[in-house]
């Protein structure tokens, strides 16, 4: 699901990066399958490494994501990638890549807030079995309580 939300916005948000960053369209193209990559990636770590709260506060809007550590962790490697694997100016990249993920989560969070989306819910648009990993993971740290 994750995936069907970037992709329905994918033509918008090129067209943004092309207009306000003057990148080429392979290059806008390139930008937001990276961001995809990039997000999909930081938020099955956080859930996983125990901040599923933190990144629920942050999609129902309760928190900025601005404010969370996952989302500027997502943005500097991101912006590293994006000089690296796009060719985008360090300078350059530095601007793009806080733009694209902040529009990207807030296209998330819009869609979690709208449809009222709950923890499984959201669990499951990160999909790659992170409901599983997420109730072993809490198990093991309540001492196999729930093995």
């Amino acid at each position: 699901m994750l995936d069907s939300i970037i992709n329905s916005v994918k033509g918008q948000l090129t067209g943004e990066l092309q207009n306000q960053f003057k990148l080429d369209p392979g290059q806008a193209n390139r930008s937001v399958d990276l961001a995809k990559e990039h997000m999909t990636e930081g938020l099955k770590k956080e859930a996983t490494g125990g901040d599923f709260g933190g990144i629920m506060d942050m999609l129902k809007g309760k928190k900025s994501h601005e404010d969370n550590p996952a989302t500027n962790n997502m943005i500097q490697s991101y912006v590293n990638d994006l000089s690296a694997k796009v060719g985008i100016p360090e300078s350059m990249a530095k601007q793009v890549g806080p733009f694209v993920i902040s529009f990207l989560m807030g296209k998330i969070s819009g869609k979690v807030q709208a449809e009222g989306m709950g923890q499984s819910d959201v669990m499951g648009m990160l999909g790659g079995g992170l409901k599983d990993k997420l109730t072993k993971g809490m198990g093991d740290k309540l001492g196999g309580l729930f093995n």
